[in-house]
Parts: C-alpha cells; sequence; structure tokens
C-alpha cells in the first residue's frame, strides 16, 4: 500500500513537471528559458549609418523623410534595422556650387564616402562610370517615364539603368513688379517675346541724359544678370528645332538670331533698350524697384521676400514662349546619387549592402506620399506629374506656376556646368561691352564659347 501511494506521487509529480514544462514553452529545448531566442519585441534593431551631402540644403529639408524611413525600416517585415542618415551641406566661402564636385571627388579618392551626395542634372555622364545605377526590379523603365517629368528621363536614364531619382524640376520664370504693371495698365504679363518686347518699351523710363532710370527688364546682360546663361540657352533651345540634347546646338543656324535677340535690349539704338553692362546686379535692381520684369528660379521667391521684408509686390508668371505650338522651359534641378564603392558604418552582428540600403531610401523617400515632406519645406515644384499638376491648381501659392512648367521643361548636355557657366557668361558680356578692345561680333563670340566648352 504504503509503495503504491509512492509510485502516486510520483506519477502526480511527473504529470506536473510535463505540464510546467510546456506552460514555460518548451519543447523544443531551444524555446527553453535560457536557450530560447528572444521575442522580437524584446530585440532592438541594429544600427547602420549612412553620409548625405549637398552644396545647399541644410539638413532640416531632409529630416522629416528621413525619420519617416528609420521608422519604416524599424518594422520587422521592412528590415528591422534602425537607420541614421546624416546630411551635411557642403559649403565653400561662397556657398555656391563652384568647386563642390571637386570636393566630391577628393572624398570618394580618400575612401571617405559619402553614400549619397547631390549631383546636377547634367552630371550623370560624367559621374556614371563611379555610380551605382538604381537595382533590378526596385523600378522599370516605364515606370520611371510615367511618374517623373519627360526631362528627367532624359537626363537620368543612361544605357538602359536609372541613375537617380528626380525629387523636384525647376524652371526659369517671368517676375514682375505687379505695381509698374497696374500703372502702365498692363493686368496681364507678356505671354509671347512680342509682348515682352513691347512691355519692355513701355516700361522702361530714362533719365533727362538718356541713362536708364527704371527698367523694363533685366534681360541682355551677362555677368550683372542672374542665370544669364540659362536665360540665353533658354532662347536657344527654343529657336533650336533640333536635339537640345546635342552639344553642337551652337551650330544651328537659329543659335546666331537667338543671342542677337537677348544681346538686342543692351543697345542703345534699339527701341526696346533697357539695360547695359553697367547696371546693379539684377536681383538687387528688381528688389529695389529699379527694374520691372526678371527672370529666376524658384528659389527666387524667397530670396525677393527676404531682401524687401515682404514689401514688394510682385507677381510670377510663365516664361514667354516663341512658338506655343512648341513649349520649352528651361529646365535646372539637383538629384541625389549613389556612389558605386562607399562604405557605410553598420553595428557589429549584421550585414547590408550599403548601397542597395541607399537605393532603397531614395525609392522610399521619391514617392509621392513621402515627397512632399521635402518639397514643402522648400516650397519647390514637384519631378512627379501628378503632383505638379496637383501643385499647379493652387492658383495662391506662386510656385504653381512653376510646377505648370515641368512638364515641357527642357536641358541640355554639356561636359562642365561651371565652365559652360563661366565662357557662356563672357560670351555675353564681350558682345555688349562698350570697350572697343574686348568687343567682338557675335559669330567671333560663338566660336570662343564653343571652343572653350567643349575642351
Amino acid at each position: 500500500m504504503k509503495q503504491a501511494k509512492i509510485l502516486l506521487g510520483l506519477l502526480l509529480l511527473a504529470v506536473l513537471v510535463v505540464i510546467g514544462w510546456f506552460a514555460i514553452g518548451c519543447p523544443p529545448f531551444s524555446r527553453c528559458p535560457g536557450t530560447r531566442p528572444p521575442k522580437i519585441s524584446e530585440l532592438k534593431p541594429k544600427n547602420i549609418s549612412l553620409k548625405f551631402v549637398g552644396p545647399f540644403d541644410d539638413g532640416k529639408e531632409w529630416a522629416n523623410i528621413i525619420a519617416k524611413f528609420n521608422t519604416y525600416k524599424k518594422m520587422p517585415a521592412n528590415g528591422f534595422i534602425s537607420v541614421s542618415i546624416s546630411y551635411k551641406r557642403i559649403c565653400n566661402p561662397s556657398c555656391d556650387s563652384t568647386g563642390y564636385d571637386d570636393i566630391i571627388r577628393e572624398m570618394q579618392f580618400e575612401g571617405e564616402g559619402p553614400n549619397i551626395f547631390m549631383a546636377f542634372n547634367t552630371w550623370i555622364p560624367k559621374y556614371q562610370p563611379k555610380l551605382k545605377p538604381m537595382p533590378e526590379g526596385m523600378m522599370s523603365i516605364n515606370q520611371f517615364e510615367n511618374t517623373f517629368a519627360r526631362v528627367a528621363a532624359d537626363d537620368l536614364i543612361k544605357d538602359g539603368k536609372i541613375y537617380a531619382l528626380p525629387f523636384y524640376i525647376d524652371t526659369l520664370a517671368l517676375f514682375y513688379n505687379e505695381d509698374k504693371f497696374i500703372n502702365e495698365r498692363y493686368l496681364n504679363p507678356p505671354e509671347n517675346w512680342d509682348d515682352f518686347s513691347n512691355y519692355v518699351e513701355k516700361l522702361t523710363n530714362f533719365n533727362e541724359d538718356g541713362s536708364i532710370k527704371i527698367a523694363g527688364a533685366a534681360f541682355g546682360g551677362g555677368s550683372n544678370i542672374a542665370r544669364n546663361q540659362d536665360i540665353l540657352m533658354l532662347l536657344v533651345m527654343q529657336n533650336n528645332m533640333g536635339s537640345n540634347k546635342d552639344l553642337l546646338v551652337f551650330n544651328n543656324p537659329s543659335t546666331k538670331p537667338a543671342i542677337a535677340f537677348y544681346t538686342s535690349f543692351t543697345n542703345p539704338d534699339n527701341r526696346f533698350y533697357t539695360w547695359n553692362e553697367n547696371q546693379i546686379y539684377s536681383i538687387d535692381a528688381f528688389t529695389q524697384r529699379k527694374t520691372a520684369m526678371m527672370f529666376n528660379y524658384s528659389y527666387g521667391i524667397q530670396n525677393i521676400i527676404k531682401k524687401t521684408n515682404d514689401t514688394l509686390n510682385f507677381k510670377v508668371a510663365p516664361i514667354p514662349q516663341l512658338d506655343d505650338s512648341n513649349i520649352v522651359n528651361y529646365a535646372s534641378y539637383w538629384v541625389p546619387v549613389i556612389p558605386e564603392n562607399a562604405p557605410c558604418v553598420v553595428e557589429q552582428g549584421i550585414s547590408v549592402d550599403c548601397q542597395e540600403l541607399a537605393w532603397e531610401f531614395l525609392n522610399f523617400a521619391a514617392q509621392k506620399e513621402n515627397v512632399s515632406l521635402y518639397l514643402d519645406v522648400l516650397d519647390k515644384p514637384a519631378a512627379n506629374l501628378q503632383l505638379a499638376e496637383e501643385q499647379s491648381s493652387d492658383y495662391y501659392n506662386a510656385r504653381s506656376q512653376f510646377a505648370k512648367q515641368v512638364i515641357t521643361a527642357k536641358s541640355w548636355d554639356r561636359p562642365d556646368t561651371s565652365k559652360s557657366d563661366k565662357y557662356l557668361e563672357e560670351m555675353i558680356d564681350s558682345i555688349i561691352t562698350t570697350d572697343p578692345d574686348k568687343k567682338v561680333s557675335i559669330e567671333q563670340a560663338i566660336g570662343i564659347a564653343k571652343k572653350h566648352i567643349l575642351e
């Protein structure tokens, strides 16, 4: 009897052990306390750091997108990693893009990264051998072309591969002083260059000695006109019926008339005379109410507001066109690209392809629902066609005028933007100068500029 009780007790003990065994998560042994791996909720995501640099943004413009991407990647289904992307502005003493690409090349040579850097839209060919194209399967060429402005496909797709995704496309537009327009009973901006010329004639005022008191437009000059090179090339492209991707656009017979038209506004014998080499810089002239019109990009809006403490009554209008059946606008924009061999900082215990992760971030950031987090901070017109169309319907936002021009924007190929900017400006100055020792004909100026740009 006693022996039976002992056996019964042992049996009960065994049952309790088995019940407890299952209650704490065993079997298998890998799930037992001290041997089972922790649940995902008990883990912390591994840290990965990427470097991102550019010449203009300060970092706050990217902060919201970076934070949203990090939240996305922390989810178990999306990699369960914590991605830190630090943005740094590379700024030379004058804080412009001059020398920026040289700094990038030096950083790459010294193995300092970065994992992502901003590049000008025409730089893809010169950087292409050292760039990582978008991984296959992330986005097709057809999807790219259906999503973004046509100029982006021309600039960023090379040899059947996508080398960058555009976030915005900026274009030249017409800025005008509304008070001066109303004073001359102009209720609408000029739509074509003939209208523009007539507006200039009426809006220009002269002093008794024949000097310019109020310019009808900051137009026709070189070094004292903001982005004079782009304004001139816009006219060349509007006149050129061939491919704007061909540097030999300088050989096109319509190039000389375009340059002649632009520089004619500095000729005192021309009825549309409105500008000369002695005028103050175009943006200063506009903000000081010394010119009624000027051309600039969307960033000019905030620049004008800042310079005038928002006291200038101005509006933005589409750029005048030469031919309504062949509308051409001038594109200028920067895109983030990924170098082929940039290391990233990865916490021990995890293996990550730095370039693929960087591409995943850019693809995430360029999506319509995310890119506005960047665009709205800077008030830039979207490269995404659907978003640009939505922006263009916002009548009360000056950005809408730029958004309307995205679909017809074009660019032109040149090996070195700094070089082309320099020699195009020198070309204009040499045509309009009153110094007989420096003045050359349009034909001579074109030849000199073309030679230097193609060197």
